[in-house]
């Protein structure tokens, strides 16, 4: 049963949050804070379920889903070299869809709305939140299969070497690449980066025209609608 409708998306960012936040924090220390950081990561796309998955087909589509990311995610911690990069590419792909149809699902519940309310905001935030993560396994699933598409500065380079500390290095890609700041740390210098990377601009850019545009006309249509009860 899911959480009541006027909060159920604020505890989903606050978690958001917490793992881009924590997850860089934990991934170096240990082996320990390592398995910690992924079981927390792995709660946390759980709850993503939880919260997004209100009818049946998405129950059943998001579980399937979530348990690819989980099977990915565990074939990392073998040791063969050749099982762990099958891993990494289902984890990464089984992620990409995890997270681009809990977006698909937060959106089409906006859409579908004729009143807005403060936790459908909150819900549009934790949808570009989970949109960056997205294009974040896009470009280490790109980094898998083409690492010369990307130039990193030599300072950070060490971190490609541990899939989780990667994962961390391309979501700040992807965030910064969503804000347009591009601080020139890790840069696309060929395909397939360059495409994803004018792609999640346009995502983000769409994102925040037409979703901000949506829920200001909500918010004009309920003061208008209020306004002629008031008059009656």
């Amino acid at each position: 049963m899911n959480q009541a409708p006027g909060r159920k998306h604020l505890l989903l960012l606050a978690v958001l949050i917490l793992i881009q936040v924590g997850q860089p924090l934990l991934e170096h220390r240990s082996a320990v804070t390592k398995v910690l950081s992924d079981t927390v990561f792995v709660a946390i796309c759980l709850y993503v379920f939880y919260i997004v998955c209100n009818e049946r087909w998405q129950r059943i589509l998001g579980l399937a889903l979530f348990l690819l990311v989980l099977a990915g995610n565990l074939g990392l911690y073998t040791h063969g070299r050749a099982i762990q990069r099958a891993s990494a590419i289902l984890f990464h792909c089984a992620l990409i869809a995890f997270l681009g149809f809990a977006v698909t699902v937060i959106l089409r519940d906006l859409f579908g709305k004729t009143m807005i309310q403060g936790d459908d905001v909150i819900g549009a935030i934790c949808g570009y939140i989970l949109g960056g993560m997205v294009w974040g396994n896009l470009y280490a699933l790109a980094y898998l299969f083409i690492p010369d598409t990307f130039s990193v500065n030599p300072a950070i380079a060490l971190r490609l070497d541990d899939w989780q500390l990667r994962r961390s290095l391309f979501d700040y890609l992807s965030f910064t690449t969503l804000a347009t700041l591009g601080y020139g740390d890790i840069t696309p210098v060929g395909q397939p980066a360059y495409s994803l990377t004018w792609l999640e601009v346009f995502f983000g850019q769409f994102y925040m025209a037409v979703v901000v545009a949506q829920m200001v006309g909500l918010k004009l249509a309920q003061a208008i609608r209020g306004r002629d009860q008031d008059s009656r």
